[in-house]
């Protein structure tokens, strides 16, 4: 039960507390749910360096507690959040997730509607595929457990969790000889094993289990959502082609085992590895943001034009996006700030305007601050 507090109930209401700066057709369970995650591993990254680089003893006690009850009381306001719409638009589903309306009859008849921002009923081909998916994606969470891989990298990653869960240090004990050490600087800022030690603390259970078992079952789906997302843009006037797309990418995923070191490997193989989650998670989400973007330009939605929280919202999601690369991987800092830029220049063709400049620079300030600090230690 507290594994389900930590890893869904938690983040779901803090995306419950934030989606308020969506615009109405995303504000959906799944954009949510993702921006509830990234708030929540942002929340971490805050609170987490900050304790292993300015704390000697106990580093880790002072994190889980400031964490702790940092991420209930953004929990609690979330949930506020909640009955408050609830009470003032109506105990509707809907309610909470415009998003999730699906186009009526009225909507697709009416010329001065646009059901671009609607979702569709799909056809039974459509739900026959979709049904497909799900037994793909449910094999392959299965097997990412039964069949879990074991390699060198846990015999560090995975123990700096359980020390930290055990022995209350951040990255100061050396998990090959269990002999204190310094600060780790080149492994050390890579946090997401400090979350891991998190929830395993949080929820009573033993670190090894959370990052093998349990975190296979979260990331999995956590990137095929990503990747829906993808295809809600990509596909927005041809949502049956959804599902299809779902396919195309579980089927690159099973047979991607063409090296040890493909995006594809590291998925299945190991879903735990930061560095598995900047390949397949931070990537997509970059990609997801600037199409989002590209998607705006336009100022179509069936709610009229953008207000402009609604138009700085993806910049704020990509900020986000690059602290949470930063938690997963030193490097993911390097190649994440690339692909923004990469991808800035490209909205730049479309959409000829400084703010485009101004919104990147913003979101990488995170990554900027990241790299000063890592090298100031570095060099101390």
């Amino acid at each position: 039960m507290l594994l389900i507090l930590w890893l869904l109930i938690v983040p779901m209401l803090i995306g419950i507390l934030l989606n308020g700066i969506l615009p109405i057709f995303r504000r959906t369970v799944g954009i949510t749910f993702i921006l509830g995650y990234l708030a929540y591993f942002g929340l971490f990254e805050i609170i987490a360096i900050p304790c292993m680089t300015r704390i000697t003893y106990g580093a880790f006690g002072y994190c889980y507690r400031y964490f702790f009850a940092s991420s209930i009381v953004l929990a609690v306001l979330g949930l506020t959040r909640l009955i408050l719409v609830l009470v003032k638009k109506g105990p509707s589903f809907l309610s909470v997730f415009p998003g999730d309306t699906h186009a009526g009859a009225h909507e697709l008849m009416s010329p001065r509607s646009d059901p671009k921002g609607l979702k569709l009923d799909y056809s039974v081909e459509s739900r026959i595929y979709w049904g497909i998916f799900f037994v793909l994606l449910a094999v392959q969470m299965v097997l990412a457990v039964v069949m879990s891989s074991f390699d060198g990298d846990d015999a560090y990653y995975v123990v700096e969790s359980l020390l930290a869960q055990q022995a209350d240090v951040m990255n100061t004990i050396h998990p090959y000889t269990g002999i204190s050490t310094s600060l780790d600087i080149r492994h050390a800022f890579a946090v997401i094993t400090m979350w891991i030690a998190f929830v395993a603390k949080g929820s009573g259970v033993h670190s090894t289990i959370v990052a093998h078992s349990i975190i296979p079952l979260v990331v999995i789906p956590f990137v095929y959502l990503v990747y829906v997302e993808i295809g809600r843009i990509l596909f927005r006037r041809r949502q049956e082609v959804i599902p299809v797309f779902m396919l195309v990418v579980s089927f690159l995923m099973m047979f991607g085992n063409v090296s040890i070191y493909t995006p594809a490997t590291f998925f299945l193989m190991r879903t735990w590895q930061g560095k598995a989650m900047v390949a397949n998670l931070v990537f997509p989400l970059i990609l997801w943001i600037f199409l989002w973007l590209l998607e705006d330009i336009r100022e179509t939605s069936g709610n009229g034009k953008l207000t402009w929280m609604q138009k700085v919202a993806p910049w704020f999601i990509l900020t986000l996006v690059n602290m949470l690369s930063g938690i997963c991987s030193s490097l993911g800092i390097v190649f994440g700030g690339g692909l923004v830029a990469l991808y800035t220049l490209v909205l730049l063709f479309f959409r000829k305007k400084w703010t485009c400049l101004l919104g990147a620079f913003v979101s990488v300030i995170p990554s900027m601050i990241y790299v000063l600090v890592y090298m100031s230690l570095r060099g101390a």
